[in-house]
């Protein structure tokens, strides 16, 4: 135990000690920062559909007290809704938009977001450079007979989970910080709706979601740890990784980024036209297992690569 806590040690130090730290810092504040704006404007833009809807409610001679002491009528599903009381409805959605700009509600609003955007491929690159410094740098050479294949994949797994939840708990402080910024702007501009207030997300519901996305990280940098052990190559496997994440469809309900959004049904906080929704009738749990056995899977898979690699006897 004590050899794989000083080989997980050894592995932080290589990144704090190297470039990967300045990107890694660089991402949170990115994230945060893409998380207040994204929240912003989305306020901003439901704020003013409300104000539209409100205008034209009075142009008509509606009972605008009424409208919104009624509830919103909505029916149907997420791909086709039927909305009884618009104007209620443009009320609910943009105070709930407001609650993205402090507090509990910016950190969700981030999290949710960077756990389908960024941090599955922040995860995969870090994983790649760890993956493959050792045989760039020519330690490796005396790292096999030390470590062995098992520690040295157990000890590069543990400092990547480290380094994820390390990365998420960054981007939500820096989300707070955000949102001291955000806030204040976007309060102004909604000051009379502030009667209408509701609360965020509370803060079970935001832990949660903060596990959920350092999980999504974990796993893609878990796998990554695997391909780059693989390929022992980090131009072509990062470049190929972050197209196919952004550009290539949703290939199906076992696609790997159909995970993300399975595990997190009900949890991720979104608010406006962005719902992202997982492919097929599952249940959550289904998610959340298969990121388990997907990183299983990949620290098996590296610890077996690096066995046959380095000729390795089999450890008793």
């Amino acid at each position: 135990m004590r050899s794989i806590a000083r080989e997980t040690r050894r592995e932080i130090r290589w990144i704090v000690s190297s470039r990967l730290l300045l990107a890694l810092i660089g991402s949170a504040v990115v994230m945060a920062a893409w998380g207040a704006l994204a929240g912003a404007s989305s306020a901003i833009a439901l704020v003013v559909q409300f104000e539209a809807t409100l205008r034209l409610y009075k142009e008509n001679g509606e009972d605008v007290s009424a409208a919104l002491a009624a509830p919103a009528g909505v029916s149907g599903d997420a791909s086709q809704q039927n909305i009884g009381n618009p104007l209620r409805y443009d009320l609910d959605q943009a105070v709930q938009a407001l609650t993205q700009t402090h507090g509990m509600g910016a950190v969700a609003s981030t999290l949710s977001l960077s756990a389908f955007i960024l941090l599955p491929v922040i995860g995969f690159v870090v994983a790649v450079y760890l993956a493959t410094h050792d045989t760039a740098s020519g330690s490796i050479a005396w790292r096999w007979p030390e470590t062995g294949a098992v520690r040295l994949a157990v000890s590069k797994s543990l400092a990547l989970a480290l380094t994820m939840i390390a990365l998420t708990a960054a981007t939500a402080v820096s989300s707070v910080v955000g949102s001291w910024i955000a806030g204040p702007i976007v309060a102004a501009r909604a000051e009379a709706l502030a009667s209408f207030a509701v609360p965020g997300p509370d803060v079970g519901r935001t832990v949660l979601i903060a596990v959920l996305a350092a999980s999504a990280g974990t796993t893609a940098a878990l796998l990554g740890l695997l391909v780059g052990t693989v390929t022992r190559d980090r131009t072509f496997t990062v470049a190929a990784f972050v197209l196919a994440y952004f550009l290539v469809p949703m290939l199906g309900v076992a696609d790997p980024r159909n995970m993300i959004p399975l595990s997190g049904e009900g949890v991720f906080f979104f608010v406006g036209q962005f719902q992202p929704t997982a492919v097929g009738d599952l249940h959550p749990s289904l998610g959340v297992a298969a990121q388990a056995a997907a990183a299983l899977i990949a620290v098996v898979g590296v610890a077996c690569t690096w066995r046959v690699r380095s000729r390795l006897p089999s450890e008793r």
